[in-house]
């Protein structure tokens, strides 16, 4: 098996040998996630690099939220950031067609959401109870194996005198449902491992900032707490290890197993139901588009709750 110009190539290429191979050498939470579904969604996302061409809309709603989280907390701008998440949401389509499931999702309510997280901000800096040590970082860290987890965390805050890290959510749901959400959690597990490795001090896990909108209700934003003790941590860490081992049985022998469990909302279906590899490989040429997958400049999109 071998890395070439930064993708991971395995010894035997046959499954649709026309296209080349683009898997990332450091796997970040939603590549990982994304494999224990589904080996064969990960295949055609990860390793062959092809997207759906139309994106939900709640994919753009949650890009242009977190846009604007970026660009504030770097500017301390209202304008600027609440400019820089208006343009992420109109380039990605902006508001959705009327009488669609998520109709809702509009530039006004995206408007009034980020004016609440503005305001919940101020109020957070008044206070001064929370103070924002990193925003926006870009991790790479070692697994005991050797292997390697990158990630693009939110922002790494000092709160009454212990770190977390925090993340930012957009999200449907509520109650009972999000709250089972937390723990187990591939990308809180994984962010906080990373940033205790990266402060060289413990990180007592994530603050969950999850702002909730509905057709009905919103923008509304709560708060959850992800703690994630030592064991916890390294119990995470064995899990890692072994799902990277069962991944490389794939790499090697280029057999990608789907599983059907994960049909219902999987955005790949239409090519997993062909009848043959050809017609496979045309669906993805047809309705997909071939954009490899890079977790230093992806924010919340592809791993957004629905």
């Amino acid at each position: 098996m071998s890395s070439v110009a930064d993708v991971i190539v395995g010894p035997i290429v046959e499954f649709m040998k026309k296209f080349k191979r683009v898997e990332p050498p450091i796997l970040d939470s939603s590549a990982a996630q994304t494999f224990k579904r589904c080996p064969r969604h990960y295949f055609y996302r990860y390793v062959l690099g092809f997207r759906p061409k139309e994106e939900p809309p709640y994919f753009r709603f949650g890009s242009a939220y977190h846009r604007f989280r970026e660009v504030l907390q770097k500017t301390d701008s209202l304008k600027e950031a609440l400019v820089a998440a208006n343009h992420i949401f109109r380039s990605k389509g902006g508001d959705p067609p009327v009488g669609t499931q998520w109709e809702y999702l509009t530039e006004l309510r995206l408007f009034k959401s980020c004016a609440l997280a503005f305001e919940r901000r101020e109020k957070e800096k008044k206070i001064g109870a929370i103070t924002v040590v990193a925003s926006e970082q870009i991790f790479n860290v070692e697994l005991r194996d050797g292997s390697r987890r990158g990630g693009r965390a939110d922002e790494m805050v000092r709160w009454n005198g212990q770190l977390w890290g925090r993340d930012f959510k957009t999200s449907s749901k509520m109650g009972k449902f999000y709250e089972r959400t937390l723990e187990p959690n591939d990308q809180f597990s994984c962010y906080t491992f990373a940033e205790t490795k990266l402060a060289g001090e413990p990180v007592r896990g994530q603050i969950v900032e999850l702002l909730y909108n509905t057709k009905t209700q919103g923008p509304e934003i709560h708060q959850f707490l992800a703690t994630r003790t030592e064991t916890q941590l390294a119990n995470w860490e064995d899990q890692q290890i072994f799902w990277g081992m069962f991944l490389n049985t794939c790499r090697m022998n280029d057999v990608w197993p789907q599983n059907e469990n994960a049909c219902y909302n999987c955005p790949f279906h239409s090519v997993c139901k062909s009848a043959t590899e050809g017609t496979m490989m045309n669906r993805l040429e047809q309705d997909y588009v071939f954009e490899p997958w890079d977790f230093s400049k992806v924010s919340e999109s592809e791993d957004a709750v629905v």
